[in-house]
């Protein structure tokens, strides 16, 4: 079978290996991808784990491993750095609308966004719809879409807080 050399080819195939339940490192996977010709950087395979929501766990009977964060437990260990740093980033509004959360970013970021969610597996997240600057989160009860509205703004405002606390540090050295 050929694949093409894509982030998404790639990122489906690492996510196949880790599912398989057998990846233990980053230098196994990268091994395992150079051999079906896909060479790919230490650095590029750390952003497609994280982009994966692959997280290192270890137990008694398999020892370390990777794997996909579907859990809402693992996601939201795992996830919470890339999503805090995306909403920071593109995140204007939110307001929930009984079990919709309408999210507001600038003109061509709202896929950007959706596509994290996504990825998040949120269980109270039933699905996206992203059209230019709104994404609709159709959330399973009204009160997981203000919830899930609520932490994203309050995600956003610690980020921006905690960039804002770390510049006037700068200024002040």
């Amino acid at each position: 079978m050929s694949v093409p050399n894509t982030m998404a080819a790639r990122r489906s195939r690492i996510e196949s290996l880790i599912e398989s339940g057998t990846v233990s490192s980053q230098e196994q996977l990268r091994s395992r991808l150079a051999h079906e010709g896909m060479d790919v950087t230490q650095a590029t395979l750390s952003r497609d784990l994280e982009a994966l929501g692959a997280v290192k766990t270890h137990d008694a009977v398999t020892g370390s491993r990777y794997v996909i964060s579907r859990s809402p437990v693992v996601t939201h260990l795992a996830v919470p750095t890339t999503i805090s740093r995306v909403v920071t980033e593109v995140l204007i509004g939110a307001v929930a609308a009984q079990n919709i959360a309408v999210l507001h970013t600038p003109p061509g970021a709202a896929h950007y966004l959706a596509g994290y969610l996504d990825r998040a597996h949120f269980s109270e997240i039933v699905g996206t719809v992203a059209g230019d600057d709104t994404i609709m989160v159709v959330m399973r009860t009204n009160e997981a879409a203000e919830e899930l509205c609520a932490n994203l703004l309050s995600l956003a405002d610690r980020r921006s807080e905690s960039a804002d606390f770390k510049a006037k540090q700068r200024r002040t050295s």
